[in-house]
């Protein structure tokens, strides 16, 4: 099994990460079928075939962490780099 974690720095307001990581959910869903519920007040599960993880914006900072299984193992490196692309692109639009 194989972990992807992401922190990255939150250079907005919480308001503004939380559109720029609701973009960020749903353009992974429609992409990599994976999927997100809200599970309380910033925080998302993320689920799908292979993977298991969980999303939490704190006030200065984003935490990605999921478990993928052997048969997405090849999809870490694409995914760890779209997530950071997007996180960069959205953010750096922001200020």
């Amino acid at each position: 099994m194989s972990t992807i974690n992401i922190n990255y720095p939150m250079p907005c307001s919480l308001e503004q990460s939380q559109e720029v990581i609701d973009d960020l959910l749903n353009d992974l869903a429609e992409k990599y079928h994976i999927h997100h519920q809200a599970t309380g007040n910033n925080q998302y599960k993320l689920t799908g075939s292979g993977i298991k993880g969980e999303v939490k914006l704190d006030h200065d900072e984003l935490f990605i962490t999921a478990r993928l299984n052997f048969m997405m193992m090849a999809f870490k490196p694409i995914i760890e780099k779209e997530i950071h692309r997007q996180l960069d692109n959205s953010f750096n639009h922001l200020s």
